[in-house]
């Protein structure tokens, strides 16, 4: 019985330990033209991993990437407008508190010339809900572009549940068998 015992776990053990962990991801158009460019349909919660690329204009004749607006000289970064928004509720036009980089784990990425960014963002929530993306802007009719988002967020492996399920059912096991030592001094 101890082991068949010790032989499953041991083999729970090295299937959790060989199962790479399970990533929800998905991949968004976020569009200029509109304050709630695009969401996702899939419910994340905590920290979500994204990689975003591409350009647009959404400031006259200055073209923007997620951060920085660059096309007149020397990229800038420092305005809530014109640049990358996010939230876990429908984006509304010209909202600071909107801004991608309120959200950002870390600091603001370094300017990239391939306008392709991978940070993380802190979602704010514990329960699972759906992502909006957009920029900041209080006129979209003279806006162009997109960004391409990758969206994705690592959940854990059937394997390791199972794990933790059989450790709770042995160390249970385990105390009811255990038989009352008595000592006299």
């Amino acid at each position: 019985m101890k082991r068949s015992i010790i032989s499953a776990v041991v083999g729970t053990a090295l299937i959790t330990c060989i199962a790479a962990p399970a990533v929800a991801f998905e991949v968004i158009t976020v569009d200029f033209t509109q304050p709630n460019g695009a969401t996702t349909t899939g419910l994340y919660s905590g920290i979500v991993d994204i990689t975003i690329s591409g350009t647009g204009f959404s400031f006259g004749p200055e073209w923007n990437d997620a951060f920085y607006i660059y096309s007149m000289g020397t990229p800038y970064q420092g305005s809530y407008y014109y640049q990358l928004s996010f939230g876990t509720e429908p984006l509304v036009p010209l909202d600071p508190g909107q801004n991608a980089t309120n959200f950002l784990v870390g600091v603001v990425p370094d300017y990239n010339p391939d306008h392709v960014y991978s940070f993380q963002l802190n979602t704010g929530v514990s329960t699972p809900m759906q992502l909006h993306f957009g920029v900041s802007d209080g006129n979209f009719s003279d806006n162009g572009g997109s960004f391409e988002v990758t969206v994705s967020q690592a959940i854990p492996e059937p394997a390791t549940w199972a794990m933790m399920i059989a450790g709770f059912g042995l160390v249970g096991a385990g105390m009811r068998r255990r038989k009352p030592m008595v000592s006299f001094a």
